[in-house]
C-alpha cells in the first residue's frame, strides 16, 4: 500500500475503520493527531500512479455515512467542507506524493463512488447532547424540537397513548399542508415520502422530543424557496405563532385548504387533552430559515374554537376521480369509490340533470363539496358530509 497515511498537509494519519479491502484498504476512515476525521477512497489508477480522495468530516457526518443515511457518492460529491483533498501517488517513489485541494466539480465523476452505493453498518447515528444545528447541517434534514409539559407528570416521562396521538396528528397536519403544495386531493405515496417525519431522540426538560424529516432535503429544488418539507414546516410554524388570534389564524387558513384547518384542529385537541403548554423549535439546514413558537393551554383551546367555527363557515370544494358504484335520483344519493376512499352523500339540485344519464361502474371526475356541521346535542363537530356538485367523464 502506498504511504498515503503520511500526508504532510493533513498530518500523520491513522486508520479508524476499514470498509472495503482489495489487497489493501481501498475505502476507510482515518483521523490525524488533532482528531480530524477523513473518509478516504482509492478513486483511480493507471500505469503511473494511484489517485486517492480524502473528504474531511465531522463525527456526525461519518455516523450518517456508516449507517447508510448518506450514500458514498454524496460523501465525496458534496463534502462537508465544500472541497476534497486529492492525493496522486506515483509508482515511482522518486517523485513523491502530489496532494492538492479540489472542488468536487473539478474531479471526474466516473472516479467517484456510484450514486446509491451505501454502507449499511449498525451505527449510533445520534450522539448524546448534540446541537440540532449540527444534525440539520450535516444530515441535510429539517429538525423540529418539541417540548411538551404534560399535566401531572414531574419526571422526564410521557404517557404513551398521549404521545403517540400527538405525534400521529402532527404528521397528519404536515401531510395535509403538503397536499396544498403538491396541489393534490389525497395524501399519496409521494406526499407521504416527502412529508415524512422521524423520531430522532428524546431528552431532558419537561419532555423534549427531536424530530427530523425522514428524507434528506434538497435546498435547491421543489420550490422557489427550497425544500417542500421546509415550506410545510414554515406554514405549520405560522399557524402555531398565530396562537388564538382570530384574524391572523383565519388569514393563514384562507391560503390553505379546509382540510388543513381540520387536521390542525385535531392536532391541537391531542395537545389539549394532556399538555399544559408546549414549545416548538424549527432548525433548518437552510441558515435563513427556522423559528420558535410557544403555545399555552388557553391559546390551544382558543385556537380550537376558532378552527371549529371556521370549518362550519367554510365549505370545501374539491375534485375526485373514481368509479360510480351507486346513484339514486329519487333519494338524491351517490356513492363513488376512489383508489383511497369511498365517498357517499347527497346530490345537489343543480346536478340532478347532469347525472340522470350516467352509467354505474364507469369512472368519472366528480366535483364534491365537503360540509361540516356542529351537533346541537353535543356541541361537537359532526363527520364531514359530501354533496355532489357535478359529474363528468
Amino acid at each position: 500500500m502506498a504511504d498515503i497515511l503520511n500526508f504532510p498537509m493533513l498530518g500523520r494519519l491513522e486508520i479508524v475503520e476499514t470498509y472495503a479491502y482489495y489487497d489493501q484498504p481501498v475505502l476507510f476512515s482515518c483521523k490525524n493527531s488533532a482528531g480530524r476525521l477523513y473518509l478516504v477512497v482509492a478513486a483511480d489508477e493507471n500505469e503511473e500512479n494511484e489517485t486517492w480522495l480524502f473528504a474531511g468530516m465531522s463525527e456526525e457526518r461519518l455516523r450518517l455515512i456508516r449507517s447508510g443515511s448518506i450514500d458514498l457518492h454524496d460523501a465525496f460529491a458534496d463534502p462537508e467542507d465544500g472541497f476534497l483533498v486529492r492525493g496522486i501517488v506515483p509508482y515511482n517513489n522518486q517523485t513523491g506524493l502530489q496532494p492538492d485541494f479540489v472542488r468536487p466539480d473539478q474531479v471526474a465523476q466516473d472516479i467517484l463512488p456510484i450514486p446509491g452505493e451505501r454502507l449499511n453498518l449498525k451505527t449510533d447515528t445520534l450522539p448524546p447532547l448534540t446541537h440540532p444545528e449540527e444534525i440539520a447541517k450535516s444530515g441535510k434534514r429539517e429538525i423540529l424540537n418539541l417540548t411538551l409539559n404534560f399535566d401531572g407528570v414531574t419526571r422526564t416521562e410521557a404517557p404513551v397513548t398521549s404521545l403517540s396521538n400527538i405525534l400521529g396528528k402532527l404528521q397528519e397536519v404536515i401531510n395535509t399542508i403538503g397536499m396544498v403544495f403538491y396541489n393534490s386531493n389525497q395524501i399519496d405515496e409521494n406526499i407521504k415520502r416527502e412529508m415524512g417525519i422521524s423520531l430522532l431522540e428524546v431528552g431532558a426538560g419537561s419532555f423534549d422530543i427531536r424530530l427530523g424529516s425522514s428524507e434528506n432535503v434538497d435546498l435547491f429544488s421543489d420550490t422557489d424557496f427550497g425544500s417542500a418539507m421546509g415550506n410545510a414546516i414554515q406554514q405549520f410554524l405560522n399557524l402555531l405563532n398565530a396562537g388564538s388570534n382570530q384574524d391572523e389564524l383565519k388569514s393563514l387558513l384562507a391560503q390553505l385548504k379546509l382540510r388543513v384547518a381540520t387536521s390542525y384542529a385535531r392536532y391541537l385537541k391531542s395537545l389539549s387533552e394532556s399538555v399544559i403548554d408546549t414549545t416548538f423549535t424549527w432548525v433548518s439546514p437552510n441558515p435563513d430559515r427556522g423559528g420558535t413558537a410557544d403555545l399555552s393551554k388557553p391559546q390551544i383551546q382558543g385556537a380550537i374554537g376558532i378552527l371549529e367555527q371556521y370549518q362550519t363557515e367554510t365549505p370545501s370544494t374539491f375534485s375526485i376521480f373514481g368509479t360510480l358504484i351507486g346513484i339514486s335520483l329519487k333519494t338524491k344519493k351517490f356513492e363513488i369509490e376512489t383508489s383511497k376512499e369511498l365517498y357517499t352523500g347527497g346530490i345537489a339540485d343543480e346536478a340532478i340533470e347532469a347525472v340522470s344519464n350516467v352509467t354505474l361502474s364507469q369512472q368519472y371526475t366528480a366535483k364534491i363539496q365537503e360540509i361540516i356541521e356542529r351537533s346541537e346535542a353535543t356541541d361537537e363537530l359532526t363527520k364531514p358530509k359530501y354533496l355532489l356538485l357535478s359529474l363528468s367523464e
